[in-house]
C-alpha cells in the first residue's frame, strides 16, 4: 500500500471525526464547556472595570454576566422571556457567609416591573457559591434560584348581611414561580480559589420551577424553567487584603471556559484512532505479504534443486 493511499485513507478518517463531533454537539447543545487556564491572557481580557452589570457583595464577591431567564407561568406550552436587568440592585439578603458558613456565598439580585393589571411586581435571582477546601481549594457555583411574581394580592369588595356596607376581603392567589437547580449534581464551573471564572459563551442552566401562594405554599409543577447566562465572570471567596491591591470593582485573574472543549477533542480522539486502526491494518497486510514472498520464493527454490 503506497503513502499517497494512506494519506487519503488519514484525511477521510479526520474528516469522519470531524462529522462526529457535529452531530454530538448538536445532540448536546446544553453540554457546558470545561474550564482551562487562562493566564496567558493579558491582563486586560482578565480585568475589566465594573459596569451597569456588574455586582458585588462587600469585598468578598463579585458578578459580571448578561442573563436571562425562560419560564412557563402556567401550564400552557406559551414561554415568557424575561432579561435580569443591568440595573437589578443587590439584596441585603446576599451575604459573605450565608448561614454563618464560610463555605458559603450567595449573591441576590432583586428588580421590579410594572404590569398594567396588578402594578408593581418583584423578582429576584439567587447564585450560591461553595468552595471546597481540596488541596488546592476550588469554590463552584452550588445551586441557583429565583422568584418570580406573577400577580399581586386582589382586594374584593364583599357585601355584609343586613348592612349597607362593604367589607374588605384579602384573597390571596398563586401568585409567585419559585424556582430552583437545587444542589448542583455534579457542580457546575469548578474554579481555583483566588482566581475568577471569565466565560464568554452561553452558559445554560435548568431549574425545576412551580406555583406557589403568598405564604410559600405550593399549588402547581410547572414545566422547568432555563437561565441563559453570557459574558459570565464571578470572583468568590476573595481574600480579605484583595482590596489592598485591586479595586473592589475589577476581578481576579481568571480560569477561562473558551479554551478547547470536550466537543473539539472529538474529531481529533475518533481520527487518530481510526487512522491508527488503518496504520495497524496495512502492518498487518505488508507483513502478510511479505511472509507470502517469502514462502513463494522458498518453494521456487525447493522445486529448482529437486530438478
Amino acid at each position: 500500500m503506497s503513502a499517497s493511499i494512506f494519506l487519503i485513507l488519514l484525511a477521510i478518517c479526520l474528516l469522519y471525526g470531524e462529522q462526529v463531533a457535529g452531530d454530538q454537539e448538536q445532540e448536546h447543545q446544553l453540554v457546558l464547556p470545561l474550564l482551562s487556564d487562562s493566564s496567558q491572557l493579558g491582563d486586560a481580557q482578565l480585568m475589566f472595570p465594573a459596569e451597569s452589570d456588574n455586582w458585588m457583595v462587600e469585598n468578598c464577591l463579585a458578578v459580571k454576566m448578561v442573563a436571562k431567564m425562560m419560564l412557563y407561568p402556567n401550564n400552557s406550552n406559551i414561554v415568557v422571556t424575561k432579561n435580569i436587568p443591568a440595573l437589578a440592585k443587590v439584596s441585603p439578603t446576599s451575604s459573605c457567609s450565608y448561614v454563618n458558613s464560610t463555605t458559603t456565598q450567595v449573591l441576590t439580585l432583586e428588580w421590579s416591573e410594572a404590569d398594567p393589571s396588578s402594578g408593581i411586581l418583584s423578582r429576584n435571582l439567587s447564585l450560591y457559591f461553595y468552595l471546597n477546601n481540596t488541596i488546592p481549594p476550588m469554590y463552584t457555583v452550588s445551586m441557583v434560584t429565583s422568584m418570580y411574581q406573577l400577580s399581586r394580592n386582589k382586594v374584593l369588595g364583599k357585601m355584609s348581611p343586613g348592612r349597607n356596607t362593604t367589607d374588605l376581603e384579602s384573597r390571596s392567589d398563586s401568585n409567585f414561580i419559585r424556582m430552583t437547580t437545587t444542589i448542583m449534581n455534579p457542580l457546575q464551573f469548578m474554579v481555583p480559589k483566588n482566581r475568577s471564572f471569565l466565560c464568554e459563551e452561553s452558559l445554560t442552566v435548568e431549574m425545576m420551577a412551580e406555583l406557589i401562594t403568598t405564604d410559600g405554599t405550593p399549588d402547581e409543577k410547572l414545566q422547568k424553567a432555563m437561565l441563559t447566562i453570557s459574558s459570565f465572570q464571578f470572583d468568590a471567596f476573595r481574600p480579605t487584603t484583595l482590596s489592598t491591591i485591586l479595586p473592589s470593582p475589577q476581578f481576579q485573574a481568571a480560569t477561562s471556559c473558551s479554551s478547547p472543549s470536550a466537543s473539539d477533542l472529538v474529531p481529533i480522539v475518533v481520527g487518530c484512532s481510526l487512522a491508527g486502526l488503518v496504520f495497524f491494518i496495512m502492518i498487518g497486510y505488508l507483513v502478510g505479504r511479505r511472509k507470502v514472498e517469502v514462502k513463494g520464493c522458498a518453494t521456487v527454490i525447493e522445486q529448482g534443486e529437486v530438478q
